[in-house]
């Protein structure tokens, strides 16, 4: 677990060194460009070589990290992540009529997937304001450059990341309302199973009570034909005679 978060540390400081290499790389091409160099002089391999070598020694670490995690046979212990909705779809795919508990949780649930994504819409909206306005991006020089990608940032990262917490916010309540529709609909599950069942054994014990009540009948007439009923008729006169003493 402990070289997996490592690995992960390199992985994401080598993809910042990098982002920020290239910005570099840019100021300086467009601070060469504004001294009067021609512009196939400002990305040459030679620069690109130069700035990469930096980064070298990090990039060689993270990939050292990898080598020995995939020797070692590290792997992630997280399982994936069930997607709540198709596991709800599933559940209740046998399901006739919903109950009102369910539909309730499913209006719940578009209210939270229509307010996420509304909410992250109206936190882009200073952004794009931002962006579509060329005052704010009028600079000619490369230090004004700078200026202003600074001054972008500062604006539109504090409501990115605003836009991004309202739709996870969102999305995570819609999934816990999502498994509270899957837990109804298990039960819902299990009380149409048992009363199923109940229903179904109650049949069988009216089967089997028909089915001795027929048999019995079918005894008797055989008995009516076949002589048994005068028999049991003289046996009992007999009892009743010689017990008795009627005779």
């Amino acid at each position: 677990m402990f070289l997996l978060i490592i690995q992960s540390v390199l992985c994401v400081l080598c993809v910042l060194v990098m982002s920020v290499l290239v910005v570099r790389l840019f100021l300086e091409g467009q601070a060469y460009k504004l001294d009067g160099h021609p512009s196939e002089w400002i990305y040459t391999r030679e620069k690109a070589g130069n700035l990469l070598l930096t980064c070298l020694p990090l990039f060689l670490l993270s990939v050292g990290a990898t080598v020995v995690s995939a020797v070692m046979g590290v792997k992630s212990s997280s399982k994936p992540q069930k997607d709540a909705e198709i596991t709800r779809d599933l559940t209740i795919r046998c399901i006739k009529e919903p109950s009102a508990e369910m539909l309730a949780e499913r209006s719940i649930q578009k209210r939270f997937h229509i307010g996420g994504w509304c909410g992250f819409a109206a936190c882009m909206v200073p952004i794009v304001l931002y962006c579509v306005n060329p005052a704010h991006f009028d600079s000619s020089d490369a230090e004004g450059l700078e200026t202003v990608i600074g001054a972008m940032v500062l604006h539109t990262a504090p409501w990115t990341c605003l836009a991004i917490a309202v739709l996870s916010v969102c999305l995570l309540l819609r999934d816990k309302s999502l498994e509270r529709e899957t837990n109804l609909a298990k039960n819902c599950k299990k009380e149409a199973i048992s009363s199923k069942t109940a229903a179904s054994s109650g049949k069988t014990v009216m089967i089997v009570r028909f089915a001795v009540l027929a048999a019995a009948m079918l005894c008797i007439i055989l008995g009516m034909f076949n002589g048994s009923m005068r028999d049991v008729l003289y046996k009992a006169i007999n009892i009743c005679t010689e017990c008795i003493g009627l005779g």
